[in-house]
């Protein structure tokens, strides 16, 4: 699958012509980890979550995830380079079963919005992560502080993977992202079985 995704991708930016609407598909696709789920998956910044965002319903597992990154030269030559993702594509299924798969090319509108860092999480990932009371957990506290450092915004590979739930195995793998909204696409095969998430961050 590592062979196999970055090209995958970009193929799939060519036939879902977002090229049009986000620009040039990212220039590294990296293998960012594997994320453990028990069902609904969403790509999120936590504290804009009560703003709504999309869940997508996969089958429980442990799946691959394929982050897509862009290096910005902010304000230019003399300003710093940072490194940002602005894709995830999450494989449900080996390569031979997405060579035909159909994607829902819409996407969804008005997509949820992005700040500084989003997650990539179960539901029941999130629920353990994120507290009754409205405070920042200590698990999002140090998402936050190892994201958002000089450090690892100057870099590649900058994201995290922390373990939420020992007993399922959940997880939450978080990316430093621009403000931004994300569209969604699923793939599905003639049976409508989901094979595959991409996640783009769209910077209007």
């Amino acid at each position: 699958m590592d062979a196999f995704a970055p090209e995958f991708v970009r193929r799939t930016w060519v036939e879902l012509e977002l090229e049009e609407m986000f620009g040039s598909p990212p220039q590294w696709i990296d293998r960012a980890g594997d994320l453990v789920t028990d069902g609904d998956v969403n790509w999120s910044t936590p504290e804009l979550t009560k703003d709504g965002t999309f869940y997508h319903g996969v089958p429980p597992g442990r799946y691959p995830v394929y982050a897509g990154t862009d290096r910005y030269d902010l304000f230019g030559a003399d300003g710093p380079t940072r490194y940002y993702v602005n894709t995830l594509f999450m494989p449900l299924v080996p390569p031979d079963r997405l060579a035909d798969a159909q994607w829902d090319d819409e996407g969804y509108d008005n997509g949820p919005h992005f700040r500084d860092y989003a997650c990539l999480w179960s539901v029941g990932a999130e629920r353990a992560t994120l507290p009754h009371s409205g405070d920042k957990s200590e698990t999002i506290l140090r998402i936050e502080r190892s994201l958002l450092s000089e450090e690892a915004l100057s870099r590649r590979g900058n994201w995290t993977d922390d373990l939420v739930d020992p007993v399922s195995g959940a997880n939450v793998l978080s990316f430093p992202v621009w403000e931004s909204t994300i569209r969604g696409f699923e793939a599905r095969d003639a049976d409508d079985e989901i094979l595959a998430l991409l996640f783009v961050a769209w910077y209007p």
